[in-house]
């Protein structure tokens, strides 16, 4: 269950975007089963692991049934169910389960982070608050990380300023660089769809944030990116705040042609309007 490095909490979660029915459910048990056969395991280890993928491959389809008797796999298949059973709460508006069973993970950090982002994306104020309480207590989790992305990427990709602020106050980097080496400005640009994407910009600026940061693959700033989504109050703050109007990524684009390739107009008359070229 070495969550750190998955993209998904929740096992049903992540297989639920598939059509997995019975007969692709069997090939993927043909093929483990013969992984088992050829791994150098003895007969109690390779049994236990063939039960253990007969009733977690059941679970992801839908279905339940009776969990492993091996003491170390039933431990971590029941730790799985209540991680499963959390992000099913946060998604389904069930806050007081979500709040009981989430302590549960504090021990695990780069898991509760990833929980702490699930809270903050839902936008609710209960939610909310249990991450700032969370931060308060233990300062550590504002530079965690799950999946390689830490919880001020999260926060500012749901536009959650007080949870931005917060975490600005505890001494985050605001020019962290989290997956795809992105800065939190280039998700703010990049994710955001909250009227609070302005306030975002402005707070992570006011914190030392460098406007014209580039990274990832195509080198854009987060002015190309928000003209790329057509936000274009991010942009107007970007703009205010220094961005450069004619900052070119690794094809040479600048964001005006990513405007207008991606036909956004409102903002390419913006970027216009600032002599962008």
């Amino acid at each position: 269950m070495q969550t750190q490095s998955r993209w998904w909490l929740s096992l049903r979660e992540s297989h639920a975007r598939f059509q997995i029915g019975a007969e692709a459910r069997r090939s993927w048990l043909r093929n483990m089963e013969a992984t088992l056969d050829a791994a150098p395991l003895d007969g109690a280890t390779r049994t236990a692991l063939r039960e253990f993928f007969s009733h977690s491959s059941a679970y992801v389809t839908g279905s339940d049934i009776a969990g492993s008797d091996h003491d170390e796999l039933a431990a971590c298949w029941s730790e799985q169910r209540v991680l499963d059973s959390v992000i099913a709460a946060i998604v389904e508006g069930r806050d007081d389960e979500a709040l009981a069973l989430a302590p549960r993970f504090a021990a695990r950090p780069s898991v509760f982070v990833g929980l702490l982002a699930r809270m903050v994306q839902s936008g609710r104020a209960r939610l909310i608050h249990f991450v700032i309480d969370a931060a308060e207590r233990d300062p550590s989790l504002a530079t965690r990380r799950f999946a390689g992305t830490t919880l001020l990427h999260f926060a500012v990709g749901a536009g959650c300023l007080e949870v931005v602020e917060l975490l600005l106050r505890l001494g985050v980097d605001p020019n962290i660089r989290g997956r795809g080496d992105h800065t939190p400005l280039y998700c703010v640009a990049n994710e955001c769809a909250s009227e609070t994407g302005p306030e975002v910009v402005r707070a992570l600026v006011r914190a030392g944030a460098d406007i014209n940061a580039c990274g990832g693959v195509t080198r854009a700033t987060a002015l190309h990116m928000a003209a790329r989504r057509g936000n274009v109050e991010i942009a107007r703050a970007l703009l205010d705040s220094g961005a450069a109007v004619n900052a070119r990524d690794r094809k040479g684009d600048t964001p005006l042609q990513r405007a207008i390739n991606c036909r956004k107009n409102a903002v390419s008359q913006l970027l216009q309007e600032h002599g962008a070229r």
